[in-house]
């Protein structure tokens, strides 16, 4: 008998989790562990009946070898003989894939999760990711695309095993299945009838209704973010318990037999999940969805703690890798928290509010502190008014869910009743992103945390405090002591972030020489000198590089240098809100064609090309063009993307005083271009400057397409590594950190450190950082 009291699953799943965990990050280790784990279960499988404990270690035992064994099995074929190949190479390849996922809008265009099918001609099956520019419509799932460009490995623990970086748009070379091309035009054709409505709610009605964020802008995904409320920007789990439980409702009331309930609440799933794509949270609910109808048809007891738990062991053993999926995570929490806390936090909570209301906070307060160890590993920061947001927010969630998956269905055959519905899911949706926005606004939004293991292990002990309290737990002296030692950690952890803020105020230099901005996965660099102020590139979002602006004090940009035009780098120009003196950009063929450069020449901005050897002269700075070279007529260069950066050299004039450093920025250079600048520099025909540097700008945010000769040369003093938390590109890779190591070049890296400031004091290089991590 299953009942939601029966925990007798959930140590075997949380062990089974560890050991895929560790399996898939140690492949080396995986046979081993499955063999060693399994021996160990059958050894103790003879004494399983003398106590229900050791029972439950054989079944957590077993569970592990399953998990452990299925990551041994696949990771042997993970990585074919093609694909291995060509990632131990450097070059152009020739790539047939096909999305499985969809689409989301990145720095590189667009991020698509696919699946290998040739490499080169040769055949090869592999999870991967492309980045690349998509034409219009975008390709659909199932799709087969020809793609050329270029190749890097992940890390062993990630779900995909290659990032694939097309070159030119890619190519459609055969239509998806029918049943996927079904799929594809219901959410596409979606998508534009909800583009038809007002923002933001707009934006919010695909990602709810059928999984599809591409219309969420980024000051809208972080406004969610900031109230936790990031769960409503696409589907989660909750949307196929509605769908399940809404068809099964809707059964009974019809009189249906429980074998048409479970075969109609089955093909509903079916049709739900081929629309909204298999993503972490929905994998969870759907395995979930199955194992209760199946139960239901041999009329099993359920209940939802044993199924949860059934549910990891069996994903994992199908997919090992999800343990490190965060979607996959953040939904298996939450879902623990509900059934392990709610009713607890409940019983509390109505010592002073009356039952209904205290089960109503408890439930967002149940899923909020489950969740928050996982997302302290993302962003160091506890959403202070994350459970009001959720009250308030997510009872929109099943009627803008429901409503908008009808208007899909509909609009289908019918638009204009499609779009009437539609407005109808847009009024619960406007709601959720209203409320998102207002409280981004509110004072002290985001309280911060600590960083890394340290963060989340004191969260997890105050919290076990704060339950030892509400739940009256052990003896009255135990009780005063943890009150007295909970009062004291809150007194010493207000006191440490107020002190921390402070003392980065206070030790924020006045003279700061070179500054990168946190703007997320983008380059936003400024470099100050006599009076001038140079902005290299602005990363994708205005908003965060004007907070940027606005914290340290920049009113105008007297330069502009916009190392190449992927959105990562140039989607700010448009949203600059200070003066710009003038404007660099690299001379080639894609730049003058460029409608960024055009914009800045009609708003008057004066903009100069650049090239090798070309020399700008700006306050007590010097500024060489390292990159791109010229065409041999001496015209603009033909090198298109990131192989077209401009990169540049600033050193200190002879009359610089205060923080005189040199800085090499090398915009999104991969090897063969670095490779390039590094002969050209060399060159009798080069700019005939050192490229000796105290600071670096790491290209391509950290990629592993990098030409370490370069980095030895310069031998900077810092490498400054502008990159987005979570990123999903595998920045900064390992390889590039010890690369930068091996050069001699501690490193900052903003996902980290935050924003990062470079400056003189006492004759010596010295850092400041908005988050106290020291350099590596």
């Amino acid at each position: 008998m299953l009942d939601n009291g029966d925990w007798r699953l959930v140590g075997p799943a949380a062990a089974a989790w560890l050991a895929a965990w560790c399996a898939t990050q140690f492949p080396g280790l995986a046979m081993w562990l499955s063999i060693g784990l399994g021996a160990l279960g059958l050894l103790t499988a003879a004494f399983a009946r003398a106590h229900a404990l050791i029972a439950a270690g054989c079944v957590a035992l077993a569970a592990c070898a399953l998990v452990a064994g299925a990551a041994a099995m696949q990771g042997e074929q993970r990585i074919p003989e093609p694909l291995d190949a060509a990632l131990g190479e450097s070059g152009t390849v020739e790539v047939r894939i096909a999305p499985t996922g969809l689409a989301k809008p990145g720095g590189y265009g667009w991020r698509v999760p696919a699946r290998l099918i040739a490499i080169d001609g040769a055949p090869a099956s592999a999870p991967v990711m492309l980045f690349a520019e998509l034409p219009d419509p975008r390709p659909g799932i199932g799709a087969e695309l020809l793609v050329e460009g270029s190749l890097e490995a992940t890390d062993p623990g990630d779900r995909t095993v290659a990032l694939v970086f097309a070159d030119e748009v890619p190519e459609q070379v055969a239509a998806p299945h029918p049943v996927a091309e079904l799929g594809n035009r219901l959410r596409s054709g979606f998508v534009d009838l909800a583009a038809q409505l007002p923002r933001p709610g707009a934006m919010l009605v695909p990602g709810l209704a059928v999984g599809d964020e591409s219309l969420v802008d980024d000051a809208l995904d972080g406004a969610m973010k900031t109230s936790s409320l990031s769960h409503l920007t696409a589907v989660s789990g909750s949307n196929i318990a509605i769908i399940v439980v809404g068809i099964v409702w809707l059964g009974r009331l019809a009189g249906w037999s429980r074998t048409v309930r479970i075969a109609a609440a089955g093909l509903a799933l079916a049709v739900f999940v081929l629309l909204v794509t298999p993503q972490g949270s929905v994998i969870r609910a759907t395995a979930m969805a199955v194992l209760v109808l199946v139960l239901e048809a041999v009329s099993r007891p359920v209940g939802g703690v044993p199924v949860l738990a059934l549910a990891v062991i069996a994903l994992l053993a199908v997919d090992p890798w999800l343990s490190h999926d965060y979607g996959f995570a953040l939904s298996a929490a939450a879902t623990a928290g509900l059934l392990f806390g709610t009713r607890p936090l409940s019983q509390r909570l109505e010592r002073w509010l009356p039952p209904p209301l205290a089960m109503v906070i408890a439930v967002p307060l149940a899923a909020q502190l489950a969740c928050q160890p996982i997302l302290l590993m993302l962003e160091p920061a506890i959403p202070l008014y994350g459970v009001v947001a959720n009250l308030l927010a997510a009872p929109a969630a099943p009627p803008a869910t429901v409503i908008g998956l009808l208007a899909c269905l509909l609009g289908a055959v019918w638009e204009p009743a499609g779009l009437a519905l539609a407005w109808v899911a847009w009024l619960p949706a406007q709601w959720i992103a209203l409320i998102a926005q207002a409280v981004e606004r509110l004072p002290g939004a985001a309280l911060p945390w600590f960083e890394g293991g340290i963060g989340v292990l004191s969260w997890l002990a105050l919290s076990v405090a704060a339950v030892i309290l509400l739940a009256r737990a052990g003896p009255r002296r135990l009780r005063r002591a943890v009150a007295l030692l909970l009062a004291l950690a809150l007194t010493v952890l207000a006191g440490r972030l107020t002190a921390d803020a402070l003392i980065r105020a206070r030790d924020l230099p006045e003279h700061w020489r070179v500054l990168a901005c946190d703007i997320g996965q983008g380059d936003a660099v400024l470099v100050r000198g006599g009076g001038a102020t140079v902005l290299i590139d602005t990363g994708e979002d205005a908003e965060l590089l004007h907070a940027c602006f606005a914290e340290f004090g920049i009113g105008r940009v007297d330069l502009l240098v916009l190392s190449h035009f992927d959105i990562d780098h140039s989607g700010g120009v448009e949203g600059l809100r200070v003066p710009v003196g003038a404007a660099w950009v690299p001379d080639t063929l894609e730049a003058r064609a460029e409608p960024t450069t055009h914009r800045l020449q009609q708003a008057g901005v004066p903009v100069h090309f650049g090239a090798r050897g070309d020399v700008i002269a700006l306050g007590d700075l010097v500024w060489t063009a390292l990159s791109p070279p010229r065409a041999p007529d001496g015209g603009p260069s033909t090198l298109e993307g990131n192989d077209s950066s401009l990169a540049v050299h600033a050193a200190p004039t002879a009359d610089c005083v205060e923080s005189c450093l040199s800085l090499v920025s090398l915009g999104d250079l991969g090897e063969r271009a670095q490779r390039e600048l590094l002969v050209g520099a060399d060159s009798p025909e080069g700019p005939g400057i050192a490229l000796d540097a105290d600071v670096v700008k790491v290209s391509h945010h950290g990629s592993r397409d990098q030409h370490a000769e370069l980095y030895s040369r310069v031998r900077a003093r810092i490498g400054l590594i502008s990159v987005g938390a979570g990123n999903g590109y595998g920045h900064p890779t390992d390889d590039v950190l010890a690369m930068l190591a091996a050069a001699g070049t501690p490193w900052l890296r903003t996902d980290l450190h935050g924003h990062a400031a470079v400056f003189v004091r006492d004759g010596e290089l010295a850092v400041w950082t908005s988050r106290t991590i020291e350099a590596r």
